[in-house]
């Protein structure tokens, strides 16, 4: 099956460029700090510099991490992100056919996958593929959307986390836990990422024309927030960091 194409359309502001409209604007802006957040939690979990982001989008992420010293790679199935990637900043994004096929043949010590993985068609093979490019003490970051978040219960169909049709799976920190360790892969630490209820809950607002009310859309996305404060299991979305078994 062809994914491409749903990532080619200008309403899916993750490989877009664009800070037309509020909706990118917002996105854009809270990008700036999300990568430094990616950043903080990288050096916290993992050792070494090498770096492979799988769904490397148009390639701001691993620009900036190659900006704070590491060496980096991406792979990407969107020939406009990769095309903007290389025009952009100069770096090369693979096709996943080439990583899976093991035509990269360097090692890493970190791949990142940051709400990517609930993409994949063919997730036993990525995994697979992750386990033999990743050195002995490696560290694997997978973020997803959690559909027991607050948000989800009020937008239903709409919430922005079901995404279809590019959003395939959906786990819970149980049902991930045990999917990694059966493919020899430990979570070692979770985490959530803090804007993830507030930009959810603007695209979601978006998908049920309820956009208007921008007031009480912040106000959902802060309650959903706090929330997870109280009530990790229900973030709106979750950082796994996982080491070989």
């Amino acid at each position: 099956m062809q994914a491409g194409p749903y990532y080619e359309t200008e309403e899916y502001v993750e490989h877009s460029d664009s800070s037309a409209g509020i909706i990118n604007t917002v996105y854009h802006q809270a990008r700036k700090w999300m990568l430094r957040y990616k950043l903080g939690l990288i050096k916290k979990h993992a050792k070494g510099n090498r770096l492979i982001d799988i769904g490397s989008g148009s390639g701001y992420f691993i620009h900036f991490m190659k900006q704070n010293g590491l060496a980096v790679a991406g792979v990407e199935i969107s020939d406009k992100a990769v095309a903007l990637c290389n025009e952009k900043f100069g770096i090369t994004a693979y096709s996943p056919t080439q990583f899976l096929n093991n035509e990269i043949q360097d090692e890493y010590d970190i791949a990142t996958m940051w709400h990517v993985f609930e993409h994949v068609y063919s997730y036993d093979e990525y995994f697979a593929m992750l386990k033999q490019k990743l050195t002995a003490d490696g560290t694997l970051i997978i973020a997803m959307p959690n559909h027991l978040c607050l948000e989800e219960k009020y937008y239903r169909k709409y919430w922005n986390g079901y995404d279809t049709p590019r959003h395939l799976w959906h786990f819970t920190s149980e049902t991930f836990t045990q999917f990694a360790k059966d493919r020899g892969f430990e979570v070692v630490k979770e985490h959530n990422l803090p804007l993830d209820p507030f930009y959810n809950c603007l695209i979601s607002a978006s998908y049920k024309k309820s956009f208007s009310f921008m007031p009480a859309t912040l106000m959902l996305g802060l309650l959903s927030l706090l929330n997870s404060i109280f009530f990790f299991k229900k973030s709106s979305s979750i950082v796994y960091v996982l080491k070989k078994i």
